[in-house]
């Protein structure tokens, strides 16, 4: 399984039904922000794992709980409310930007913060599954893990484009010098999306190459 089956195939498909079932969202508007919360979360755990040591932790015991037993039964995360862990594992992911997230997907998307929130807290725990199945068999540390999906590491889209390589080109760089673009920087997308010196506008045209990219044709 790679980032895109996570997004854009069967695994996806379904969270994207349950999610908008679960919450009462047009099936389109939900697919939007998994499409763009997804690559920003995985993004984000990649900056905190290689920042915050104490973090790292966290994550691996937040992935060893769920271990990828989520994709067994994934209908049964859409049974019920988001749970206060479900929320807990937002908060993890985006910290004191959890809001600032929210906002500008809300935005971008047109739905109600709390929406939002309820979309990002059922991805939570499919995010953390995710890295629990990556996990098994590998030899590497969590950042290197991670490192590997933000950059490309058996993950297309669509298109056939590396993630990696549609990621620099939506931070502004191109094939010929994408080795400079912040995708090998601190925090990769994230370090970018939640750049300080970026204004809304700019944050929410990074969310919108992130939500169109899987579906590029």
């Amino acid at each position: 399984m790679n980032l895109s089956e996570l997004v854009s195939g069967s695994i996806g498909t379904q969270a994207v039904e349950g999610i908008s079932n679960q919450l009462g969202i047009a099936p389109e508007k939900t697919k939007w922000v998994v499409s763009a919360a997804i690559p920003l979360m995985v993004s984000s755990l990649k900056y905190n794992a290689e920042k915050k040591p104490e973090s790292t932790q966290q994550i691996q015991a937040l992935a060893d709980k769920h271990e990828g037993n989520i994709f067994e039964n994934l209908g049964s995360l859409f049974g019920s409310s988001p749970s206060q862990e479900d929320c807990q594992i937002v908060n993890h992911i985006f910290g004191k930007n959890t809001n600032q997230v929210q906002q500008s997907l809300a935005e971008k998307s047109g739905l109600s913060t709390d929406k939002v929130a309820g979309i990002l807290a059922l991805l939570g725990p499919i995010i953390m599954g995710f890295i629990g199945k990556q996990r098994q068999g590998t030899s590497g540390g969590l950042g290197d893990l991670l490192g590997g999906l933000i950059k490309g590491e058996n993950t297309t889209n669509a298109a056939g484009e590396g993630f990696g390589g549609i990621i620099g080109n939506i931070l502004g760089g191109d094939k010929a010098n994408s080795a400079n673009t912040p995708t090998d920087g601190l925090g990769d997308l994230a370090g970018e999306f939640f750049n300080q010196g970026n204004d809304s506008k700019k944050q929410g045209s990074i969310l919108d190459n992130l939500a169109g990219m899987f579906s590029k044709k």
